[in-house]
């Protein structure tokens, strides 16, 4: 929300300064993003009229005669430029805000008096299709800009969805005023006098509609707004274009209630609030034809039996209706709308608009009569208009400009429900000890309604504090306003209830495992959980089961239902942006299949680790495992693969995963048609269900006698398995052998086709004392006579 810092002075006449202003809204839970000090634009850059337009043959610029006092001509291409009008003209020595100075200059054979400039020019705005064009009136030929546009400063803060009640300059004051801060309140009297309304209002849907006001104004000449004002809202992010529409989002910016003008001749008798039926089309104001169903509100205008779509309640009005440059009667809607319903429709039609934005959020419903008295006060000051207006009496006539007493106003709004307050327990809660009365003076100051006289108190909120609704609340609003910083720095004296201890375990377990990981030297990534059946079913993944009712692209319309796809596709990217590797990559997240778990998921693609014996087995399947082990003994766990296949993983490369005795998972290669079809090399992936099962931790003194360490190398056939044979060998080493690993695979003369040898050490350690050779080489011996008793030869 952009603040104009001169306008918030009209309602906080005893304003600090902006730097002070941006401390206290952070005190208030407003943070401020900028502070933009808007300078005066530069003393050659002048009002100009324009006097006559001049096309140049051949060519598609036009000579362009001004009045700044006296006659000048500038060449221009602008396509709005139109004798009568009013602009900025940018004369020769003058500066623009990009830094380039204007000098005359000779275009197209004429000579051209500096620059007739556009809004993005003066950076005022982003509009550049055209001339900045100002009311011809605006000033005196030649005055310079910069007395109706003087330098400005304008603060941008960002709101949480919980605070739509300062989404306004009127907001934003009234809630620095509970500081201390005097306040002014806006109170709007346009004159009045009596005038039949030529329309009516009906409401089929008063959950959707809440209140609905429609005012009339006639005698309208629609120009261009005051210069002051134009300057406003350019400040404020908006773009001017006629008094009307300006004046509507004027009302909507300085008091948050969005407004709506129809031109008056294309209302028929008058506007009803229903349901879109399936299928009605409506093309709004920014030129698009628009489709809704029966989920969606519209404003309809009533034609008999019919009722023509004319606007989408809340979001955006519809071309047919809209102000013009010849409208002379408006029709002005004031109403307040169900945030969930226009939060849906504008959704579905993917239209975000100033009005939905602080619909979605929560608008004031008790807001629209004033918005519309300010709105017909605004009409008469910058037009000569005769404006109807609501509940007023005692109406005089002006010369020209009439006012009715009376308006439209369907009210089905129900009053904010009080809440209890205690005071004890914003001190109790807070850690605080703030004196009662200054805590119901705080609520007082912020428009609350306080009766009783003890505690609980019955608190009332204004109608444009929406997000109250619990005690805490108002706890909140108390402790804001006094000031976070009184809150005393203390350690807390309770205790966790015995329901919430080691709640925090899992994130510890979970973290302790990425720290692990970590080390090891993986990578961790976070994909998004999203994905769509076909690329499930392109990685052989389970089919989703979870899908989205408004996904936000074709191929976002499931929840995932394994994390190895998301790692595949980051190494995609990486590879296709130049990364060579070796790639270390885990993940934890959830997936989605018939219950939602949580899951670990590595990838290995490149030669990551150092080969001990043999090149190339630093990136393949071996590694991975070696990896996980090591991870795995980190944790204090067991880790075991059995053979076993998967659809994702290669048929003769795979296991499954066996933690603690329990199976978690999977490793292996990736299936080589996944990988050809992915254009991905060979890569090597792991997925663990978490959490992972916990072994029952046991002490073991450090040792204090050596190791007896020996080495066999088994020679078998090629289809056997490490597993097997780890097995033997442990089952006939005994309870002294302290470690066993494999250091060696040959494949070679003089060993037969189809035979490999595995080499391993073994370590043989007695915690009480020294072992001797003969007893070593009798454990040996147990462990040859069984490899040999299973059919295996020992390579001498």
């Amino acid at each position: 929300m952009r603040i104009v810092y001169s306008w918030l002075k009209e309602f906080l006449p005893d304003a600090p300064s902006p730097e002070r202003l941006e401390e206290l809204l952070a005190g208030l839970g407003l943070e401020t993003e900028t502070i933009d000090h808007l300078p005066a634009p530069h003393s050659k850059i002048v009002f100009a009229k324009v006097l006559a337009v001049e096309a140049i043959p051949g060519k598609d610029v036009r000579r362009v005669v001004l009045d700044i006092g006296h006659e000048v001509q500038v060449v221009s291409g602008a396509p709005n430029v139109r004798a009568g009008m009013g602009l900025a003209l940018a004369m020769p020595g003058a500066v623009l805000p990009n830094g380039m100075e204007l000098s005359a200059r000779s275009i197209a054979g004429l000579e051209s008096y500096g620059m007739a400039v556009s809004a993005r020019e003066l950076a005022v705005g982003d509009y550049a299709a055209g001339l900045m064009e100002l009311p011809a009136d605006g000033l005196p030929p030649g005055t310079p800009l910069a007395e109706a546009w003087p330098e400005e400063t304008v603060i941008e803060i960002e709101i949480t969805p919980n605070r739509a009640d300062v989404l306004s300059v009127y907001g934003t004051a009234r809630d620095l005023a509970a500081l201390g801060l005097t306040l002014v309140y806006p109170d709007p009297k346009p004159k009045t006098s009596k005038l039949d309304l030529p329309f009516q209002v009906w409401i089929d849907d008063p959950q959707g509609c809440d209140r609905f006001t429609l005012s009339y104004a006639k005698n309208i000449k629609n120009g261009l707004s005051p210069l002051r004002v134009q300057r406003r809202l350019y400040a404020a992010g908006m773009r001017p274009i006629s008094a009307v529409v300006d004046a509507t989002n004027y009302v909507m910016l300085e008091l948050g209630n969005p407004i709506h003008a129809y031109d008056a001749r294309f209302i028929g008798e008058g506007l009803l609030v229903r349901r879109a039926r399936n299928g009605e089309q409506l093309v709004t104001l920014d030129g698009l034809e628009r489709k809704f169903d029966q989920r969606d509100l519209l404003i309809t205008v009533k034609d008999g039996d019919k009722s023509i779509p004319e606007g989408i309640a809340g979001v955006m009005g519809g071309s047919h209706s809209e102000v013009r440059e010849d409208t002379t009667e408006v029709a002005l809607e004031v109403a307040h709308f169900e945030a969930v319903s226009v939060r849906g429709t504008a959704k579905r039609q993917s239209l975000k608009t100033e009005a939905s934005y602080r619909f979605e959020r929560g608008v004031d419903p008790d807001g629209q009569v004033r918005a519309g008295l300010r709105f017909m006060e605004l009409l008469q000051t910058w037009t000569s208009a005769t404006a109807l207006s609501h509940g007023q009496e005692g109406g005089w006539e002006d010369e020209g400009v009439l006012v009715a007493e009376s308006r439209i106003d369907l009210n089905h709004t129900q009053p904010p429900k009080p809440i209890g307050f205690r005071p004890s327990y914003t001190d109790k809660l807070v850690g605080t000890n703030f004196p009662v009365q200054e805590q119901l003076d705080v609520l007082k100051r912020l428009g609350f309604e306080v009766e009783g006289n003890a505690e609980p108190y019955q608190v009332m909120p204004p109608t444009h504090r929406m997000d109250m609704g619990l005690e805490e609340d108002l706890v909140e609003e108390v402790v804001r306003v006094i000031g976070y910083d009184k809150i005393p720095v203390t350690l807390p004296t309770f205790f966790p209830a015995p329901d919430n201890v080691g709640v925090d375990e899992p994130y510890l377990v979970k973290e302790r495992l990425k720290a692990v990981l970590s080390g090891l030297g993986f990578q961790e990534v976070v994909n998004y959980s999203w994905t769509s059946p076909d690329e499930l079913a392109k990685h052989r993944a389970p089919a989703p089961t979870v899908a989205f009712a408004n996904p936000q692209a074709s191929d976002r319309t499931h929840l995932r239902t394994a994390l190895y796809p998301g790692l595949l596709h980051t190494l995609g990217l990486n590879l296709s942006q130049g990364e060579e590797g070796p790639f270390l990559l885990f993940e934890v997240g959830n997936v989605f299949n018939k219950i939602e778990t949580t899951r670990l998921a590595l990838l290995l693609c490149g030669e990551a680790v150092p080969g001990r014996w043999q090149p190339g087995l630093g990136g393949g399947f071996y590694a991975l495992k070696g990896l996980l082990e090591n991870a795995a003994a980190h944790l204090g766990s067991s880790l075991e693969v059995l053979k076993e296949t998967f659809p994702h993983l290669h048929p003769g490369i795979s296991g499954e995963i066996i933690w603690n005795g329990q199976k978690v998972g999977s490793i292996g290669q990736l299936n080589p048609g996944i990988a050809a079809q992915a254009g991905l090399p060979a890569s090597y992936l792991v997925e663990l269900e978490l959490p992972l099962p916990v072994a029952k931790t046991r002490f073991k003194d450090v040792a204090k006698f050596p190791a007896a360490l020996r080495d066999v190398a088994v020679v078998m056939p090629e289809a056997a398995t490490y597993a097997e044979v780890e097995s033997l060998i442990r089952g006939a080493a005994g309870e002294l052998l302290e470690r066993l690993e494999i250091f060696d695979v040959y494949r070679g003369s003089p060993l037969k086709d189809g035979e490999k040898s595995l080499a391993f050490h073994l370590a043989f350690r007695d915690p009480g004392r020294t072992l001797t050779d003969g007893e070593t080489d009798g454990f040996m011996a147990q462990v040859i006579a069984v490899l040999e008793g299973a059919g295996y030869a020992i390579r001498k």
